[in-house]
């Protein structure tokens, strides 16, 4: 994910697997929501980490879903750890 792109597209079960995510995210997470549960948490960055994998490789993303998952990137504790001598 972070060190170069996947040059194959997802297959039909990984599309599949994909839009099953969306649907399940989507579903509970409010339209203006910062956070999945109301608070921050692990799980934030979990799914934030999904959905970037999917973006960065070019995959579509449900626009609400990526801008999730953007914010998510921006916190100062996902940066200093994305940053983290690799």
């Amino acid at each position: 994910m972070f060190f170069r792109p996947s040059s194959a597209p997802l297959s039909a079960a990984a599309q599949a697997c994909a839009k099953s995510l969306f649907d399940a995210v989507e579903a509970p997470l409010p339209a203006d929501a910062q956070n999945l549960f109301g608070q921050w948490s692990i799980a934030d960055v979990d799914l934030a980490l999904m959905l970037n994998r999917l973006m960065m490789n070019g995959d579509e993303v449900p626009q609400r879903l990526a801008a999730y998952a953007a914010r998510q990137w921006q916190r100062p504790s996902v940066q200093r750890w994305v940053n983290l001598a690799r």
